[in-house]
């Protein structure tokens, strides 16, 4: 947990940083204000998640509910966490959501980026066991080291393809708030790709993981927000 803790305080930093400098010179403290709350919400939606995922447990220990550091986190809480932020900051301090959105995505990747590598080293969201010849060493929370499908590795590469995919035709773009929603579905779709390589315990529901079954309505979620843009952005024309 604590490599994890580190390369996370790192994704952090680094998105933060380039938050700061996309952003708008006379809005870049706003912006990096924005940031650090939606990463508020991002660590109470994955913390709150994770805790009802496990409520029988936490029903009896309801003073570890809050020590994050003691494990227990859900990618997708904090995917929902963060998105229920942004919306909030977008109406509390007036900001248009689309920009706000599409500004707060690089901090999004560094951070997904850095959770992955993270659980790569502290062995959290592993994979399956393989012998096959792209698998790598990776241990699981018992401390059992064989060669598994490189889940987290994956994970971070197709995050870093994603995000830098949208920072290179984001611009293209017609509509704010459109690179995000793809960003979003993209992660989500990545999310749910994988869940069928993990290894790491997790609830089932109907055949498939607890995490699939969030990644399933994030994906369902940005795919209606870009069309609902995107109808937005032809009306405009006429």
């Amino acid at each position: 947990m604590q490599l994890l803790s580190i390369l996370l305080a790192v994704g952090v930093l680094a998105g933060l940083l380039l938050l700061s400098w996309r952003a708008p010179q006379k809005e870049r403290v706003r912006y990096v204000d924005a940031g650090v709350m939606v990463l508020f919400g991002a660590l109470v939606g994955g913390r709150g998640l994770s805790v009802a995922v496990n409520l029988n447990y936490y029903a009896t220990h309801l003073g570890e509910a809050i020590q994050v550091w003691k494990g227990g986190f859900s990618g997708i809480g904090a995917l929902v966490g963060g998105v229920l932020a942004i919306f909030i900051l977008s109406l509390l301090w007036r900001l248009p959501l689309g920009t706000l959105a599409d500004a707060l995505l690089p901090l999004a990747g560094t951070l997904t980026i850095a959770a992955w590598v993270g659980c790569w080293l502290d062995a959290c969201s592993y994979g399956l066991p393989s012998d096959a010849w792209w698998a790598l060493p990776s241990g699981d929370e018992w401390g059992v080291i064989v060669n598994r499908v490189p889940v987290q590795l994956l994970g971070a590469l197709a995050t870093l393809l994603v995000i830098w995919l949208l920072d290179w035709g984001g611009r293209r773009l017609p509509v704010r708030g459109t690179g995000a929603a793809l960003g979003l579905f993209g992660v989500s779709a990545m999310l749910f790709g994988l869940s069928y390589l993990r290894a790491d315990p997790t609830p089932i529901w109907n055949g498939l993981r607890l995490d699939a079954w969030g990644a399933v309505g994030l994906m369902a979620f940005s795919s209606l927000t870009v069309v609902v843009l995107l109808f937005y952005w032809k009306f405009k024309q006429k």
